[in-house]
């Protein structure tokens, strides 16, 4: 029996509703979400904006010590794991300081890795001493950067428009296998994002159509995003593929420098 059809208007409140990115806020008082025991940390120091799971918005709260990234003061920035992040003299990752967040069940679903698919070893050879690794096999992985490569610069365009980025999610996402039995089902926010991450960038739809980022904010995001995805899909490697056009890297058939095979 085929699913029933879901409405575009469904699809479009179901993408606004995920659109309320989680907000957490940080300081020296009991009602922050989260506390840190520092007499120079102002009372409501500063926020943490959830927007994907490598990449936040941390906001001063015209804190009086302020809030620094990689050692400079900001309001206001952008910033993934592995910038460092200072509140007064506290300092730690933001790595760290996203792994003491509550409520980590209701945050976005963490990016799934590629794994590597292993062709079989070659039996030992009585002939000689040593034996023959065969190459890894990137093919499944490779192909699926294709529709990372093609949705990039569609949702650059779009996002500078919240209505029309909701409306390029819910055309992408009314094709997707499986998002009609999630929404007719009632299925909350986890199955919906495990769908979407396996559609290339279709996963930042909802941090896109969001009223807390700016568009540069959005924009600095997807760029982010993609080169962190848009890569060697071997975990050994992750040569970064930059603007190169991926039907070329498909000609390529092989890294060059992992010898990884991307098409057989």
């Amino acid at each position: 029996m085929p699913p029933l059809p879901i409405s575009e208007n469904k699809l479009e409140q179901f993408i606004d509703e995920l659109s309320h990115l989680p907000s957490y806020s940080i300081g020296r008082t009991a009602d922050n979400q989260l506390v840190i025991s520092d007499s120079k940390i102002s009372g409501h120091h500063a926020r943490l904006i959830y927007c994907t799971p490598s990449n936040f918005i941390l906001e001063d709260l015209q804190s009086k010590n302020g809030s620094y990234v990689n050692g400079l003061r900001v309001t206001r920035k952008v910033v993934g794991e592995q910038d460092l992040i200072r509140l007064a003299e506290t300092e730690m990752t933001c790595q760290q300081l996203v792994a003491l967040l509550p409520d980590k069940a209701a945050r976005p679903l963490a990016k799934a890795q590629p794994q590597p698919v292993v062709a079989p070893e070659a039996p030992p050879s009585p002939a000689k001493s040593t034996v023959a690794v065969q190459p890894l096999d990137f093919t499944s992985s490779f192909a699926a950067l294709k529709l990372v490569y093609e949705q990039y610069p569609r949702l650059r365009r779009d996002c500078r428009n919240r209505e029309k980025m909701i409306r390029t999610g819910s055309v992408i996402l009314s094709s997707v296998v499986g998002i009609t039995a999630v929404l007719s089902t009632g299925g909350g926010a986890l199955p919906f994002i495990q769908i979407m991450s396996g559609a290339g960038l279709s996963v930042l739809i909802p941090t896109l159509s969001s009223t807390l980022l700016s568009t540069d904010e959005k924009l600095e995001i997807i760029d982010r995003e993609y080169r962190d995805v848009y890569r060697c899909p071997n975990p050994a490697c992750r040569d970064p593929f930059g603007t190169r056009d991926w039907d070329l890297l498909a000609a390529q058939k092989t890294c060059r420098r992992c010898q990884a095979i991307w098409v057989s």
